[in-house]
């Protein structure tokens, strides 16, 4: 997007603690802190390793995790403060898109009760005009109508992903939240999944938060990127200029790590060490535990966030980073 579009969505300092397990009297903080924002219509691409806080801070949102701070201001009303009614209301505008389509779609309904029942509960349309309405939110993903007879485990993994795009779709919503939508899918498929967003995006002027811990699928599709490391935003910006010039170490160890179909290509490199627990992070920089330019203010004081490059217009967002190497006081 040449121009950023006007805020759609803007969290701000949200937290989620998970309740300590059993024989533990430490409660689990899956996503600490964190801020961004949502342009109408942005592709926003949520990155990170397994357990960084990605679906965590996606389910809270719709609060299907309970958030323990923070605010989420969908056109400036915050849906952690609303009422049930005018939440249920929010929803029809901000739909969810599970990872497992087949967990997500009840094998007992077929395509078409599967995407009736959104417009029922949202009360979308009459009887006679539902038919049309999901023939219509099937070809919009390019499906055939024909499949709304079908059941779930009829389907192949990339056709049921994409029922799941259609039931998301049908209530014409403005923010789809999309859960490693394409992670068990292949490459193949993969493009065909991506296309259908890209298209949503331009034809419907649907914004979407696409969660994944693949860089590769990120490239292709995001306008903004987010990197979370153990419940830390770490680095955001414009997509092109974070993958041209990332300024985090782990944003570049990721980036690294992407494998590269050219035999001549240097193999990709692999992060070493592990995440450390979120029921014990350490100290300082969430990331020196494995950072390969750590430095002695990492070991105590957590990073704020600094500002790599300005955007170039007041309509364009800024590339930003929690990284002591990057902070000019320690330069």
């Amino acid at each position: 997007m040449p121009q950023r579009s006007p805020t759609l969505l803007s969290i701000r300092n949200l937290s989620v603690e998970y309740p300590p397990a059993a024989g533990s009297r430490k409660p689990l903080r899956a996503v600490r802190g964190v801020s961004l924002d949502i342009a109408a219509g942005e592709i926003y691409g949520l990155v990170g390793e397994s357990g960084s806080g990605k679906s965590s801070l996606a389910h809270a949102i719709l609060q299907l995790v309970k958030p323990n701070a923070g605010q989420a201001l969908f056109r400036g009303n915050d849906l952690f403060t609303m009422n049930k009614s005018d939440l249920n209301s929010a929803r029809k505008d901000i739909q969810l898109v599970f990872q497992d389509s087949l967990a997500s779609l009840s094998p007992r309904r077929t395509v078409r009760q599967a995407l009736t029942e959104p417009l029922e509960h949202f009360r979308i349309g009459n009887p006679a005009e539902r038919p049309a309405q999901v023939a219509a939110s099937l070809e919009t993903v390019d499906l055939d109508p024909a499949l709304a007879n079908r059941y779930p485990q009829e389907l192949s993994g990339g056709q049921r992903q994409r029922v799941a795009l259609a039931r998301a779709v049908i209530t014409r919503p403005s923010l789809i939240i999309a859960d490693e939508p394409v992670s068990s899918l292949d490459v193949r498929v993969q493009s065909r999944i991506i296309k259908v967003i890209k298209d949503l995006r331009v034809k419907r002027g649907i914004a979407f938060i696409f969660v994944s811990h693949d860089l590769a699928v990120v490239r292709k599709l995001a306008d903004s990127v987010g990197v979370m490391y153990l419940g830390k935003l770490l680095e955001t910006g414009p997509a092109q200029t974070l993958f041209a010039a990332p300024a985090h170490p782990y944003t570049k160890s990721l980036l690294q790590a992407v494998p590269v179909a050219d035999p001549g290509h240097p193999r990709p490199l692999v992060l070493g060490g592990e995440q450390p627990s979120p029921l014990t992070p350490p100290a300082g920089c969430v990331f020196h535990m494995r950072c390969p330019e750590v430095f002695d203010p990492c070991l105590v004081n957590m990073p704020s966030e600094t500002v790599v490059a300005a955007p170039e217009s007041s309509q364009n967002c800024a590339h930003k980073v929690r990284c002591h190497i990057c902070n000019p006081i320690h330069n």
